[in-house]
């Protein structure tokens, strides 16, 4: 029974496990992290500070941007009146995230 072997290695050496498992678990896990950390900084510059303090990305997965906010009258706001607007706020910022949708939650502890 063969190994794994190398993309585009010609039938080399049998590939390392460790190697194996590194692409299929470990790198994406850190790009999801990268991607979360850049979809941070582009809510909150898009949002502006007074309002990311009050709520922050806490997914983006296939282009659906699920945001936590802290009251239930921001979430009705951001849900409601201005979900259209920062769905292209955000894709018009550079580098954009490929944000879709935005889906508003409630996070735990509402102090509205």
């Amino acid at each position: 029974m063969s190994g794994a072997r190398r993309p585009g290695s010609g039938g080399g050496q049998p590939e390392r496990l460790g190697d194996v498992l590194a692409r299929a678990v470990v790198q994406p896990a850190r790009r999801s992290r990268s991607l979360l950390a850049r979809a941070e900084r582009k809510w909150s510059r898009t949002v502006g500070e007074a309002l990311a303090v009050h709520s922050w990305p806490r997914s983006l997965r296939r282009g659906l941007l699920t945001v936590e906010v802290d009251s239930s009258v921001l979430l009705a706001e951001l849900g409601g009146y201005r979900r259209a607007e920062l769905v292209g706020r955000l894709a018009g910022e550079p580098e954009p995230l490929g944000v879709r949708e935005i889906r508003f939650v409630l996070a735990d502890g509402d102090r509205g």
